[in-house]
């Protein structure tokens, strides 16, 4: 395998990762309001559109380029990974359960909630990063390719500044009440 098809693949998700965590910034979405004359619900739909089709651009990359499966595991680490994997999904829709999903499309007005303490929110502040490492594990644990190695990684080391960066945002929005709740509830576990 190239090291420029590694280069690429660790490229496109430091790109996407970068522009998707701009995108969702205050001072970013200020702008595009203003310049682009977008409402809430249409910034949001722009940002899911960018989202997708970057992701999915991504993902057909990774289809089209050659990989090389790094071991073969065996029937019990595959029936672990599957499990981790359900885990790491489950976890992804129950921490969407108080939002409404046309609003997080931006096809919907958002109702300005306070912030979420409850349900899977009082065991861990950052369950849908939680639920998106129990996915990538088990992807990789199930199909250990070297493209799947390298996209873990690059999204592992992003996944800290990910978080620094949406606490920052809490901090903003909801001040002490975020600080409080910080000190209580584990970040991921």
């Amino acid at each position: 395998m190239s090291w420029k098809t590694y280069l690429w693949v660790a490229m496109l998700w430091t790109i996407y990762l970068i522009l998707h965590s701009a995108l969702a910034s205050g001072t970013v979405k200020e702008k595009a309001r203003n310049s682009l004359g977008l409402g809430s619900r249409g910034y949001r739909l722009f940002y899911s559109v960018v989202s997708s089709v970057g992701i999915l651009y991504i993902f057909y990359e990774m289809l089209i380029l050659p990989s090389q499966i790094l071991f073969s595991p065996p029937g019990w680490m595959k029936y672990t990974s599957m499990v981790m994997a359900s885990w790491g999904v489950i976890i992804l829709v129950v921490s969407f359960r108080h939002l409404s999903g046309l609003a997080f499309l931006g096809l919907k007005s958002e109702e300005k909630t306070g912030l979420v303490t409850e349900g899977l929110h009082g065991y861990m502040r950052h369950p849908i990063y939680t639920g998106t490492i129990l996915i990538l594990v088990g992807m990789f644990l199930y199909h250990p390719t070297d493209l799947i190695l390298v996209s873990d990684l690059i999204i592992f080391i992003y996944l800290p500044f990910g978080i620094m960066w949406e606490e920052q945002k809490l901090i903003e929005e909801f001040g002490n009440s975020y600080l409080e709740y910080k000190k209580q509830v584990p970040s991921l576990i």
